[in-house]
């Protein structure tokens, strides 16, 4: 279930660090959460400077020296505020070290998700959870 999607602006050092981010985001929800890597999705959205302001100024500028990243997480809401915490820290930290910016740049949120508005393959989260647990209760 864990998606997240890094929206950067159309800039040398976001093109070349894109793989390296998403792959990182993937592995640290991975090990945060405990999550099997192949339900994780991660996500870049490019956008030109000229559609970004921030700190009062308009990235579209040939002086401008931001970067403004932001990252928007999802996650069921039975997650952890822990776990929610050090998954804010962890992607700053793979911006900040892949984009060598400054973190205090970085903005980014949380949004928790019902397993009844979470859907896999059509099938929402709770009911998906539901046929496992029963699956696995067959097995035994």
């Amino acid at each position: 279930m864990p998606v997240i999607i890094f929206t950067l602006p159309d800039t040398d050092a976001v093109r070349e660090s894109r793989e390296v981010i998403c792959t990182e985001a993937c592995r640290v929800f991975a090990e945060i959460l405990a999550a099997p890597v192949e339900r994780i999705r991660a996500y870049i959205q490019i956008l030109p400077a000229a559609q970004i302001a921030a700190g009062g100024g308009w990235l579209g500028l040939p002086d401008a020296t931001l970067l403004a990243p932001f990252y928007q997480f999802f996650v069921l809401q039975d997650r952890a505020t822990s776990q929610v915490q050090e998954l804010h820290a962890a992607f700053t930290a793979i911006l900040v070290t892949s984009l060598g910016i400054d973190r205090m740049e970085i903005r980014g949120i949380c949004t928790r998700v019902s397993p009844a508005d979470w859907a896999i393959g059509g099938i929402t989260a709770d009911r998906a959870r539901k046929q496992e647990l029963e699956a696995r209760a067959g097995q035994e």
